[in-house]
């Protein structure tokens, strides 16, 4: 009896630890950044630096928490800020316009 319980538990055990595995992964958002300043804008996204030109449409796919902030100051943004962070509720294939 004991032997079958063992079994029992340790086989629930091994089945319980596969299932989040399979699941595993972060969920990744693809949307447009598109920059409408009139100026270049140098972006941090996430740890990469990229720089928009003016009117310049930047596709990105994204995993959910990534912060995309300033990086260098313009007329309208001073370095640092938060565009946005990347979130479940960001549209997929969507457009962000970053305006004056």
């Amino acid at each position: 009896m004991k032997i079958r319980t063992t079994f029992a538990t340790c086989f629930a055990v091994a089945v319980l630890a596969t299932l989040p595995a399979a699941h595993a992964g972060e969920k990744k958002i693809k949307f447009n950044l598109r920059n409408d300043t009139g100026t270049p804008l140098e972006l941090k996204i996430g740890d990469k630096v990229a720089t928009l030109k003016e009117g310049e449409v930047l596709p990105v796919k994204l995993p959910v928490g990534t912060r995309i902030v300033t990086d260098t100051a313009t007329e309208h943004h001073p370095v640092g800020e938060v565009i946005t962070v990347v979130s479940n509720s960001t549209y997929s294939d969507s457009t962000l316009s970053i305006s004056k």
